[in-house]
């Protein structure tokens, strides 16, 4: 103990330092203290009588909380606790819990305890969010809208077409985080300071106890993993960068020029000189909160790169506010998110309009010169590209097209006689049709978007009794330690 460090060093480092640790690993750290204590009688490297007064003294402090502020005295918060239990317990049985333990691999366990349990609360907020997206498929099975591809119209879709590619991201999203706890899910408990102990000890035994998978296999790899640390910042951002798409996409409707959304209400914002506004302020807001989330969790990548193995500040102490805070925002983000989609109105007559007024059914015309007419389909392509050229130079759209002129396009371009029908013309340039036809796998046609969703809502059901898996595993080993 030292009580004349330096005043900057204790404003700048420990004392924050210290009150992060408190607030959030607090309670892991006592948890770690009671499963050792147990595993060192379990292994009689500890008397049970005196194991019974560690484990009590934890569970005692555990209950009531630890409020003390920071005492530059103390380096940091184990050694405040550790203070603290030796008034209860004595500075012997305090000492002897610590017997083949160290900062290193508590510090180490402790992390992965608290990091997952935030990624299975990240995991229900998504799946939150994808029940309110599938939602809305079923309510959008026949909401006609235009697809996009380079900011132009391409060709139409559904609504519910184009919110169950968002729920499929958000699945593999999903998938991503199965993957990412069975990884953090492993104790590095009995690593000690880097290289084991001479004690007999049990990893497998407090790793069951702490409810992980099992002991990670190095004990150098135990105390020095960082990877899994911008593992989890590599999962959040791919997840925050498919929703920054989507908002970007939302806006768009939501423009006057579009007016394919509309937002709630309680989440727009008008003008201070111009009445008639309706900013769509949540989703800026959203907008501008991804953009700052993802750049503060990129800086993980340059706090990790350079540091050597071993335990380090750096990807100890310093990293874990920075991951807290992607984490905090993240859930801001996804909830916000939710909200706004969950109340706001699809306008599809506006959308429909879209559709009918833009040249994005032609390549159903050009399908049906193929398919009706044994044209090539570059034939078919020139074809109607230059038709469209012809109408949209005439100020014209596809209903005010004529069959004559793409038959008289045939016969100039390539010399064919075409004889196009009005008939074929009409139900080609439909965008209903254009739907109906495009009944592969995976297309809009709606009842292949109802397997589509039948099947996401299948995989829904199997994802949330997989993390009630998780859920139940974190929650049961919690009451051991508060009996």
């Amino acid at each position: 103990m030292s009580s004349d460090r330096s005043r900057l060093y204790i404003q700048h480092i420990l004392e924050p330092g210290y009150k992060f640790t408190k607030k959030h690993f607090l309670s892991f750290m006592l948890e770690i203290n009671i499963a050792h204590a147990d595993m060192l009688a379990h292994k009689k490297i500890l008397q049970n009588h005196d194991a019974k007064k560690i484990i009590l003294a934890n569970q005692q402090l555990l209950a009531k909380g630890f409020q003390e502020e920071y005492n530059p005295a103390y380096e940091d918060l184990f050694f405040m606790i550790e203070a603290e239990l030796k008034k209860e317990i004595g500075d012997e049985l305090v000492g002897n819990m610590h017997i083949a333990l160290s900062r290193n691999d508590l510090d180490a366990t402790m992390y992965r305890m608290f990091w997952r349990e935030r990624l299975v609360h990240w995991m229900s907020l998504l799946i939150d969010m994808k029940k309110v997206l599938l939602q809305l498929a079923k309510e959008h099975a026949l909401t006609v809208m235009p697809a996009y591809t380079h900011n132009q119209q391409a060709q139409p879709t559904t609504f519910a077409h184009y919110i169950l590619a968002t729920c499929n991201h958000l699945e593999r999203d999903l998938d991503r985080g199965f993957g990412l706890l069975q990884r953090i899910n492993q104790s590095p408990m009995g690593a000690a300071a880097l290289g084991t102990t001479g004690f007999p000890i049990d990893r497998h035994y407090i790793s069951k106890k702490l409810a992980f998978d099992k002991p990670l296999d190095n004990s150098y790899d135990a105390i020095s993993a960082a990877d899994y640390m911008l593992e989890i910042v590599s999962t959040l951002s791919i997840t925050l960068t498919t929703l920054s798409r989507f908002v970007f996409d939302l806006m768009f409707l939501a423009t006057n020029e579009v007016d394919g959304i509309e937002l709630d209400e309680s989440l727009v914002q008008t003008s201070s000189i111009m009445p008639q506004k309706r900013n769509p302020s949540s989703l800026e807001h959203t907008r501008s909160l991804i953009s700052r989330t993802i750049g503060e969790l990129q800086s993980a990548f340059m706090m990790t790169h350079s540091v050597p193995f071993g335990d380090i500040v750096d990807i100890g102490d310093d990293i874990q506010p920075i991951i807290e805070q992607g984490f905090s925002h993240s859930f801001q983000i996804v909830e916000l998110l939710t909200e706004i989609i969950s109340k706001m109105t699809i306008n599809k007559d506006k959308l429909l309009k879209r559709c009918q007024e833009g040249f994005s059914t032609v390549t159903e015309l050009a399908d049906v010169l193929v398919r009706d007419y044994k044209l090539s389909f570059r034939q078919s392509h020139q074809i109607i590209q230059t038709f469209v050229k012809r109408v949209n130079d005439a100020g014209l759209s596809l209903n005010d097209g004529n069959v004559e002129l793409i038959n008289d396009i045939a016969k100039e371009m390539c010399d064919i006689e075409l004889a196009l029908t009005e008939e074929h013309y009409k139900k080609a340039i439909d965008p209903y049709q254009f739907i109906v036809v495009r009944s592969i796998m995976g297309g809009p046609n709606p009842k292949e978007t109802e397997r589509q969703m039948l099947l996401s809502a299948q995989r829904l059901g199997d994802i949330i009794s997989e993390l009630n898996v998780w859920k139940n595993k974190f929650k049961t080993y919690k009451a051991e330690f508060r009996k």
